[in-house]
This record gives structure tokens, C-alpha cells and sequence, in this order.
């Protein structure tokens, strides 16, 4: 039986991509000096987790769309960047996932920022909770607004989490934020800003509520659940 084509979902929300891609990127700039030792290896494991996620998720089958401009990846060289939509009989929505290599590099690049500083205006933002990673989370979902070039009326619904090392820290720490005051508080461990973070995001191009984002994300946790177990496990 053939693939079916996804060629709809290349034509969702460009403005959106830029949004959400070119903003998180532009956090990626600053590595530090002293990078623990076999940091690069991790982050090349890290990396290749991420190029593993499938295409075929259940009944969702997924094509690459853009990234981000190559001059931006050249300069900024974030461990990885995926970006790729998600389509089935009935829906469709996107997966951005960036790992950067220093957690302070998220500090103020996230969703509530770099969407309204490419034309989006936030409507609301609530915390919800989900089934991923072997246990129930928080992750925030975000909900944008921008005027189209008709005067039409386009929503955006952005559901968001972080996910950082755990491993070898002093304290005990969780894996995975639901918004920016986790990673502050996370950067403040030397050692674990030196380890990265990872940004995961599921898309909507349309307004959704929580529970349509906290189902799709539940359906597709398998195929993020490596990545989010591979950045924990930092360096041991």
C-alpha cells in the first residue's frame, strides 16, 4: 500500500515557521569556554536521537519541512533543529524540536517572545498537564493571533516543554520544564548549563484547545520519549 503524500502540510503557516524556528535559533549563540569533557559526544548522542524520530507515528506520517535559513545555522550551530509536520486521515500539526548547547541560550527565547517579535499576538497561555516521558508532565500551551494580508483572522496554538540533564548533578533535579523559570533556575548549576537543553514543540495552525494539544502529544510521546531520556541522561 503507498505512503499517502503529506504535501498539505507544506503549505501551512510560513510565517509561523519563521516564528517559531528563526526566534528559538536565534537563542543558540553562546557556548562556554571550559565545556566539560565528553560533552561533544553527548551532544553528537543527543543529536542522533533526535535524527531518529520516525516519520510514521501511529496513524500520523510526517514529512521535513524548512528548518531555518542556512546562514542562521552556520552562525548560531545548534546541536540539531527539526522541524516536521505530522498529517492523518483528520488532522495535522508540526513537531519543532532544538537542542542547543548551553541552557542559558533558552533564557528568554521561547514561545511568549519570539512569536509576537515576528507579527503574532498572544491571546492566552495556561499550564496543562500530559502523559509523556513514562510519567504526567506540565507543559504550557500557547495561543497566537495575527491579522493575514486578506484582514482574515489566523490562530496558532503552541504547545511547549523543555527538557535538561539529570544526571551527575548534585541535587536531584527534573527533566523536563513547562516554561522559562525551570531553565533559569536550572542555569544556575555550572554544570548543568554546560550540558544543554532541548526545546520541544507541538504546533497547531489553527486555534485548538489544551486537551486536543495534551492528546496528540500523548499520541506521539514514543517517538519524543528517546530524546527527552537521551538529553537526561547528560554526562554520568
Amino acid at each position: 500500500m503507498p505512503i499517502p503524500k503529506v504535501h498539505p502540510v507544506m503549505r501551512i503557516a510560513v510565517p509561523a515557521v519563521s516564528a517559531g524556528l528563526l526566534c528559538i535559533l536565534l537563542a543558540l549563540g553562546s557556548l562556554n569556554p571550559s565545556p566539560p569533557q565528553g560533552v561533544d559526544v553527548y551532544f553528537e548522542t543527543v543529536g542522533r536521537t533526535i535524527d531518529k524520530i520516525p516519520y510514521r507515528v501511529g496513524p500520523w506520517i510526517g514529512m521535513d519541512l524548512n528548518s531555518a535559513p542556512p546562514q542562521v545555522l552556520d552562525t548560531l550551530r545548534p546541536t540539531r533543529v527539526l522541524h516536521r509536520g505530522y498529517i492523518n486521515e483528520n488532522d495535522r500539526f508540526r513537531v519543532v524540536v532544538v537542542h542547543c548547547p548551553d541552557v542559558r541560550d533558552m533564557q528568554g527565547h521561547y514561545p511568549a517572545r519570539c512569536y509576537p517579535a515576528t507579527g503574532w499576538t498572544e491571546i492566552d497561555h495556561e499550564i496543562t498537564r500530559a502523559n509523556f516521558a513514562g510519567d504526567e508532565h506540565d507543559l504550557t500551551v500557547y495561543r497566537f493571533e495575527r491579522i493575514g494580508d486578506y484582514g482574515e483572522h489566523i490562530r496558532l496554538t503552541v504547545g511547549v516543554f523543555f527538557a535538561l540533564p539529570t544526571k551527575g548533578m548534585t541535587e536531584q533535579a527534573p527533566a523536563i520544564y513547562a516554561d522559562l523559570n525551570g531553565v533559569r533556575n536550572a542555569s544556575a548549576n555550572r554544570r548543568r548549563n554546560k550540558l544543554g537543553s532541548a526545546q520541544l514543540q507541538i504546533i497547531f495552525d489553527s486555534d485548538r484547545s489544551s486537551e486536543d494539544v495534551k492528546g496528540v502529544l500523548e499520541e506521539f510521546a514514543p517517538a519524543l520519549d528517546p530524546v527527552i531520556k537521551t538529553v537526561a541522561e547528560g554526562l554520568n
